[in-house]
């Protein structure tokens, strides 16, 4: 492609501003060109507002319309991010992949299997390029996880995630102008969030799938909240316990929990492999393994065995993945996108996997079976 890659945007939230603020630096750099910006919501493209979150860019001499399809339609667009939430999706990435467009779909790209499938479809037989919004692929400490573990058998992954249900409100979504909740809090609400299991726990899922490769089935057990105890629309449960079975063996429990009024907030990552134990914390990457003569002479102390893996200068994991994106549209060269949609799907199927297992009473369920399964229609049926 001899021209800079032409990007349009829908969806101006916090996140879809946060890909318009690195999209604009690869602009800078003349490898993208914004030519569009869309949103629902006419108060979203007020260029004063878009420019206060995008310093520099001038969005009075850009597209700003609550009309994708017309940008679509444009023929002006090689590369479409879709940035909106999971349950207002009506068909627009279909439509940008039988046009020819290429696609950027943020997490979770839907709540709804069959939607998602006719997403995958559409982009795979269209032969574009696509990559789901899994920004943490990218994160440094992460990559070095990934090359870590190369040639290891990995075992086990844990993953406990405490945080406050109050927390994660849109800011500019006026999510009580369609239906949802007054206060905001998007992630609290299971038609907006889809649980907290597929909001949130998407994220570690997929990066156990970057490390350990596909999952097979999934078991899952959630705290519901009851009916007396949901205020402003927050019924998400109260704890989710999930155990994940990954194709090469290994297992993966994830531990998520969102109290109201606790306030209390801690994560725990482990990845456990045959000889050893790595944590990725806030800090860095920690392993813990013996490497002298086996046996050793007299019992070892976890803290003597500890040691930090060295990370390399940390990126932008948001200007990493759109970069990686783009260059890829560019240069032609698909290799470079992570987590292309085709690829992603088993990271969407394995956290509504964890739904369907809870609803049947802890039920395993096998992700190929959910997929295609005439007993699990219901499960897969678009509902709204």
């Amino acid at each position: 492609m001899t021209h800079p890659v032409r990007v349009a945007l829908l969806g101006l939230g916090q996140r879809g501003l946060q890909h318009v603020n690195q999209v604009w630096k690869l602009e800078q750099e003349g490898l993208a060109k914004i030519v569009a910006l869309c949103d629902a919501f006419e108060s979203n493209l007020d260029p004063a507002k878009i420019e206060r979150y995008v310093p520099g860019l001038p969005a009075d001499q850009i597209t700003r319309t609550t009309n994708v399809d017309a940008v679509i339609e444009s023929g002006d667009v090689d590369a479409l991010y879709i940035v909106i939430p999971p349950n207002v999706h009506r068909g627009e990435v279909v439509r940008a992949a039988r046009a020819g467009i290429h696609l950027f779909v943020e997490k979770p790209v839907s709540l709804f299997l069959d939607e998602a499938m006719e997403m995958e479809t559409a982009i795979r037989e269209a032969g574009i390029l696509s990559t789901v919004g899994f920004q943490q692929r990218f994160d440094a400490a992460h990559e070095v996880v990934h090359d870590f573990l190369q040639g290891k058998r990995a075992v086990m992954a844990t993953y406990t995630r405490h945080a406050p249900i109050e927390s994660h409100n849109v800011k500019h979504t006026p999510t009580e102008a369609s239906k949802g909740p007054a206060n905001r809090v998007w992630t609290a609400n299971r038609a907006w969030s889809g649980t907290t299991m597929v909001e949130g726990g998407i994220h570690p899922l997929d990066l156990w799938r970057y490390w350990l490769g596909d999952v097979a089935w999934v078991q899952a057990v959630y705290t519901h909240r009851p009916e007396e105890e949901i205020f402003d629309g927050a019924d998400n449960p109260y704890t989710y316990s999930a155990n994940f079975g990954f194709k090469n063996g290994a297992v993966g429990t994830m531990i998520l929990s969102r109290l109201r009024r606790a306030y209390f907030d801690e994560t725990d990552h482990k990845i456990l492999w045959n000889e050893g134990v790595l944590e990725i914390t806030q800090d860095g990457v920690e392993v813990c393994q013996y490497q002298g003569e086996y046996p050793p002479a007299q019992m070892l102390r976890t803290d003597d065995l500890r040691r930090s893996l060295p990370l390399p200068h940390a990126v932008n994991a948001t200007y990493a993945i759109s970069r990686a994106f783009v260059q890829s549209i560019a240069d032609k060269r698909p290799e470079l996108i992570r987590s292309p949609f085709s690829e992603a799907m088993n990271s969407h199927t394995a956290v509504l996997a964890a739904n369907v297992s809870d609803e049947l009473g802890g039920q395993r369920v096998d992700l190929d079976e959910l997929l295609t399964a005439e007993k699990y229609a219901t499960f897969r049926k678009k509902t709204n």
